[in-house]
């Protein structure tokens, strides 16, 4: 789950639909790349979600395209 591989700051809490989002994001892209969700690639790539939704990236498609263009090592 995305939950293991980030701590979410106390001053923002993210609400249970948010992190289903963040949530299917990361299955989904996880599945697509080929990305063990134990690994370090999954930790950047949570990491990484949750920096864009902070950001203020809140659509699905938009987090999914811009994740999709990030090479994971």
């Amino acid at each position: 789950m995305i939950t293991e591989h980030v701590r979410f700051a106390p001053s923002a809490p993210l609400q249970p639909e948010e992190l289903d989002l963040l949530q299917r994001v990361f299955d989904v892209t996880c599945a697509e790349v080929g990305i063990e969700k134990k690994s370090l690639q999954a930790e950047g790539l949570a990491a990484t979600l949750l920096k864009l939704f902070q950001s203020g990236m809140r659509d699905e498609k938009e987090l999914t395209a811009a994740v999709a263009k990030i090479e994971f090592i």
